[in-house]
Parts: C-alpha cells; structure tokens; sequence
C-alpha cells in the first residue's frame, strides 16, 4: 500500500500538471501567436464558435448531388451536449441546424454587441441545453486547443532606473502582480495606432493566407478596434513613463491562460430570476491600490472596475427573462447597445461579453415596453421548441428508460409512439404543403390526410422514397425552405416533454410486461382508451391515429412481401420442374425428380404452394387438384410433341415450361404471400418455429419458414419472436386483401 506522503506527492504533481495556469512571457506570447495565429487570435465569440464546431463537426448531407438541397444538415449534437451530462439535451434536426447557423452568424457579427435569447415552451429542456452548453465550454476552455489568454502584471519596482539610469538591483522595493479584471487580449496592448503594422510584420510573408482572412475578414476587426481597459491602458503608459522603452514595459508584462469558472463567477456569470441585484458598485483590491499609489503616485493609475469586468471576453447569462432578470435585461441595454459601462459614473469600461439568455414565450411581453423598444434590434432570439424529430425523440425515452426498451418492442412500433407525441405538436394546417402537392389524396396508403408523417419525415432529413418522381421534382428549394420556416411555428403546443415521459412511462408499464412484443394495437389501445378524452381531443389530431396504424400495416405488409421474396432463377425452375415430376404422381409418392435429382414427397401442400406462385392466385386444396391435373395433361401433350425424337425439347425449352416460369416469377413478388394467407399449414408453422413440432411439418413449408424469417431478421431488425408475431399480424388482419 502506498503511502500518504506517496499519494500526496502523485496529487501534486497532477495538479501541477494540468491546474497550474501557464505563464508566459510577452515575446513567448508573441511567438505562439505567429506559430497559432487563429488559435491563440480568438475573443470570446471565436472561442464561442470553435468550441461548438470542435464538438459537433461539419455534419452530414445526405443527399450531397441533390441540386435542390437547402443545406438541411444532419449534425450529431452529442458530444456538446449529451457526452458526460447529468441530463443529456437531444437536439433534434430542426434545432440544430438554427442553432449552428446561430454560431456561425455570432462569430461573423461579432462586432456588433446583441443578446442571444433562446425562447421556448415550459419543459421543452431550455435550462438543460443551457447548462450542458455551458459545461462543455469550461471543458473545451481548459484543453490546449481551447486555450485563450489574459493580461497579467508583474510590476518590479527593483528594474526601475535610478537617477543614473541604472537599475536598481537588489535593493528592496515593490514587486507587485496586477492582474487584469476584465480578462483583456494581450495583443490589445499594442497601441492602437500601431496594431496594424505590428501584426503585418508578426505574421510575415509565409502566413499570407491567414494574414489574408485576419485583415480582411469581419471576425478579427476587434484586433484593430478594440483597446485595453482603462488599467491596463492606464499600466502601460505609467510604465512606459518612467522606462521610456516598450522593450522594458514588455517585460513586465505576463501572459497567462484565461480560466473560465462558472461557481466562481470567472468569465462566466449566470443570474437566476431570484438573485437579487446587487446595487451598482465600484470594485477594488485596496491592496494593489495601495502598492501601485506607492510606485506612481496617488490615483495615477486607479484599480477600479465593475461586476462586468469579471465576463468580459467572457459569457454573461439570464436564466428566464422574469423577477429580478427583467430588471438586469434593461440596465444591460447600454452595455449591449455601446458595448461600454461607466464604472462610478466616470471611468468607462469596455465591455465585450457573449451575452446569452432563457425565455418563455408568455415573458416576451416583459422587454416590450416603451422603454426597451430601441433594445429590441439587439436582441437575436432563437426557439427551442420540443422535440420534432421521431428518431430524437426516442433517443429521449432510451436515455430514461434504458436501452433495454428496444428489445420489448416490434420494429418501428416504438417510434409510432414517438409520432403520436410529435403528431399533437404540429399544425395540421400547412399552406407551403398544399402549395407543392395539390392531391394527397393519392399518398393515403403511406400517409395521413394532413401530411403530418411527411412532414416529420422531411423534419428528419428523409425524402420518402414512396413519393412520385412528378412530386420529388417539384420538391424545389423554395418549397423545402417554406417547409422548415413552418417549422418554427410549431412545437409550441400539444405534450410536453415532461408529459411525453410521463405518458410513455405509463405505456411502458401497462404493455412492456406481457409475454408479446408491444405492438401497433397496444399504441391505439393507449391512446384511444387509455389516456383521458380531453387529452386526446386536445392534444392528438382527428383521425391521425388511424392514418399511422393504416400506414404501419401497409409498411409491414411490404417488409412481410419483401422477406418472401426472392427471385432465384435456379430455385424457380426447380420448383417448376419438381412440379412436373409430381403431378405424374399419387398423392403420397415419395419420388426422385428425374429433372433436378431432389427427393420429394407428393403432397397437397406442396401443389398449393407452388403451383399458386405459377396461377398467380390463391389456391384451396380442391383447386389444387385441378390445377395439377391440367398441367399433368398438358405435360403428356409436350411429351409428345416437343421432346420425343431426334430434335426433342429439353423440359426446360418447351413452351410449357417457359410459360410456367414467366408466370411465376411475374407473381412472384406481387402475389407472394397469397399462397400463405388461407394455408393453415404454414401458419402453424410460423408458430412452431424454432420447436420440435417445426420439424413435422413438410420441407417446402419448413424452407419458406425459415428463409422469411431470416430476411425479417436480416433486413428489417425483427427477432424470431417479432418476425412471428409480424406474420400473424399480417394474416389475421388480412392485410393483403385491405390493401390489394
């Protein structure tokens, strides 16, 4: 075991490590600005920006050769804002993609000072998004990538000249460390009128391109606008005074990294409607003051500063513009607008802070007044509704619930859940919808009447592939641009996020238990019996459950159709001349295919099943019969007059065969299941799959079986549980003859 004094030593020294703020000197500074221009030339904004695009990528086109494509990116969102939360945010494809433009807008505008709000309804998560944003900026702030700088003073009295304009060394005067309050950018200490020579010179020849942008582009102007604060600038020209040589004043000039602390109010400062304000007050260390009187002289240089010295290049956050919030709103009007404070009514302090805040839409009255009218111009406001995005919204209810709900569900049941939800946050009316599709009336098998599944379809990026090639071409720009601005008109009413848990907890307990996978059934019964009728009617449009169940049984019809299906030139022609080979025999024979050399029973089964696939329709055990009987005789008549003699046929050149190929593969996928849907047998089957009952049943039956259950399987994400219970859905509700 180690020792106390051991463990203390490897705390030390890891703390050390990654605590300890780095000093540098000016010229060090200087050199890592020429090395990292665009890392180490950042404000707040920039810091701002790059923090969320480190975190969140570029981001995912999926139609990128698409020429009407409006930029409506995939963004995956959960490294900034999922990864190491207490209580994840989900963003979904709507909000993400406003609030990327939002960051990429603020680094560009940056030069003009605004408040960012972010409105939305009670329980849609704004505190949540708030607090995990801001969490993710300390991390980002305290890496080598995230790395921003402050001004800090080492003023050494000992390196002053004498009368002799020699230093004074060894002799005992004051050293004081002064650090800069409002967390200024070194290169700010450049005199203004110098900067632009000075960065030319820095950066040289060889960063043309970079020196290109940061001279040209509207993200850097600060560099050339912006000055110290008063201290600071008030430091420098004392110094500059008595050492009459910036080489000298330089050297007392220290570079340290910035440390954003939220708990300590350092860079960041978050304000709850219940903080009482704190009257206007002129900050000071006396200490220092008292230090820099001695060396200077009284109130030469004055160490005074305000509260928002502390988030200067910094951030500076309302939660709920409400109480005490709205009155500190309105004192910021000034300090946005100007982008100064007058500290003490006198010495102005520049302020450039990122100023964000929280809004519920019914407090928006509350900066309406006469007075904050000229202040609505810098006010940016940005919604977060709830979530409108099927695939977020079931990541919401994983993250609560677990992933271990995935297993309790059929395939695409959980996210018809989901749809309900989303459903009552939508307008039913959609006049950019109407615009591009004139008759709906022709989607209803794949949609609602109100085109709520498209639309949330859209919502998640996907152009459904069920949509005519007339109507995906006249999905134009235009129109997808309409669509997403309606967008922000909705997912401000209906269930909640709060309530949506809720309500899916119920669920999930009244059906997550039984021995079936929960089912579409189990969604209609929740939501048509089980929640109250006020509810319902308020909140989940008329008929829209019907639509998504219609719509789910069509989609798992085509999923059960396409898992029994298969064209298999090889496997066709030997169910074909299998059959040939059979109808020449008693029912019961057990024979040996002279065509393909496979052993096979004679059954009813099996003329139902194959020669259902060749007559394209659907077959009792009589018809069976009869059908094999005419192809027994038509089979004796090619015998004799197309495979006897010298120049005879081979069976699979004759015109029988070939008609009863063409035939089959012709029904095969259209009518597939038709030979399955009265055939009691195969039924059973399905049931008994995977049992020692399944192995009774004929092998024809026994292959189909087991080849649809594995493409359900394979291509569709069932279990052999769900592939089961799927089938039997299809069949008892007789879905083929509801949509044939």
């Amino acid at each position: 075991m180690s020792s106390v004094s051991s463990v203390l030593s490897s705390l030390k020294k890891e703390m050390d490590k990654k605590e300890k703020k780095m000093i540098l000197s000016f010229e060090n500074f200087l050199e890592a600005a020429r090395n990292e221009p665009q890392r180490v030339l950042r404000n707040i904004f920039q810091l701002f920006h790059d923090m969320v695009k480190n975190y969140v990528g570029k981001g995912k086109d999926e139609y990128p050769e698409d020429p009407e494509s409006i930029g409506f990116i995939q963004y995956d969102c959960s490294k900034l804002l999922v990864e190491g939360a207490d209580n994840p945010f989900f963003a979904d494809r709507l909000f993400a993609n406003r609030f990327i433009r939002q960051v990429e807008n603020l680094k560009q505008s940056s030069q003009q000072n605004q408040i960012y709000i972010f409105e939305g309804p009670h329980g849609c998560g704004k505190s949540t998004f708030l607090n995990n944003l801001l969490k993710k900026f300390e991390e980002y702030s305290d890496t080598n990538k995230g790395q921003s700088f402050e001004i800090f003073w080492v003023i050494d009295e000992n390196l002053f000249p004498n009368k002799n304009n020699e230093a004074r060394i060894n002799q005992h005067f004051q050293k004081v460390e002064v650090p800069c309050p409002s967390h200024d950018h070194p290169i700010l200490l450049i005199p203004k009128n110098y900067r632009v020579k000075f960065l030319d010179q820095l950066l040289g020849q060889e960063m043309s391109e970079i020196k290109h942008k940061i001279f040209n582009e509207k993200e850097y102007e600060w560099l050339f606008r912006d000055e110290v604060c008063t201290i600071c600038k008030s430091l420098f020209w004392a110094l500059f005074d008595k050492l009459g040589s910036l080489e000298e004043v330089l050297k007392m000039v220290k570079v340290r990294s910035y440390k954003f602390d939220r708990r300590l109010g350092e860079g960041i400062s978050i304000f709850n409607p219940g903080d009482k304000p704190m009257k206007e007050i002129c900050l000071t260390d006396q200490q220092i003051q008292r230090k820099m009187d001695k060396i200077f002289g009284a109130n030469l240089v004055k160490y005074v500063f305000s509260k928002h010295a502390n988030t200067n290049n910094g951030v500076y956050v309302l939660m709920d513009i409400k109480s005490n919030n709205k009155e500190r709103l309105l004192e910021l009007h000034n300090v946005i607008s100007e982008g100064v404070h007058k500290v003490n009514g006198i010495v102005e302090e520049q302020i450039n802070s990122l100023f964000l805040a929280l809004m519920n839409p019914e407090d928006k009255e509350n900066i309406k007044e006469e007075k904050a009218e000229s202040f609505q111009e810098r006010i940016q406001y940005s919604k977060i509704p709830y979530v409108m995005e099927v695939p977020t919204e079931v990541k919401i209810y994983r993250n609560i619930f677990g992933e271990r709900i995935n297993s309790s569900f059929l395939p695409r049941v959980l996210e018809n859940f989901a749809r309900v939800i989303i459903s009552s946050r939508m307008n039913t009316d959609c006049k950019p919808l109407k615009e591009w599709i004139k008759d709906f009336e022709k989607y209803k098998k794949y949609c609602d009447e109100n085109g709520l599944l498209l639309r949330m379809e859209i919502y998640s990026g996907i152009i459904p592939s069920w949509l005519s090639e007339e109507d995906k071409k006249k999905f134009t720009a235009q129109i997808r641009r309409k669509l997403i601005a309606e967008a922000e008109n909705e997912g401000e009413k209906g269930f909640s996020g709060r309530e949506s848990i809720k309500l899916f907890g119920d669920f999930f307990s009244r059906y997550g238990l039984k021995p079936n996978l929960i089912n579409m059934a189990n969604i209609v019964d929740f939501f048509k019996h089980k929640i109250s009728r006020d509810s319902r009617n308020e909140n989940i449009p008329k008929n829209f459950i019907n639509s998504l169940s219609a719509w789910y049984d069509y989609a798992v019809l085509s999923e059960v159709k396409e898992a029994l299906y298969f064209y298999n030139k090889e496997k066709i022609s030997e169910d074909i001349l299998n059959f040939l080979c059979a109808v020449n025999h008693d029912l019961g024979d057990k024979v040996k295919c002279k065509f393909t050399g496979k052993d096979l029973e004679v059954t009813v089964e099996f003329l139902k099943l194959v020669g259902s696939y060749m007559a394209g329709d659907q077959m009792d055990d009589k018809k069976a019969l009869i059908y094999a009987q005419e192809i027994q005789q038509r089979y004796v008549m090619v015998m004799a007059q197309e495979m006897q003699g010298p120049g005879g046929k081979l069976i699979t050149e004759t015109e029988l065969y070939l008609e009863l190929f063409n035939s089959y593969v012709g029904n095969l996928k259209e009518k597939t299941l038709q030979p399955f849907l009265k055939n009691e047998s195969f039924r059973d089957a399905v049931r008994s799959f995977k049992t020692a009952e399944f192995n009774t049943f004929e092998t024809r039956t026994k292959e189909y079986v087991d080849y649809m259950i594995c493409n359900l399987r394979d291509k569709f994400g069932y279990t052999e549980q769900g592939a089961k219970e799927i089938f039997l859905h299809v069949v008892d509700n007789k879905l083929a003859e509801k949509f044939s």
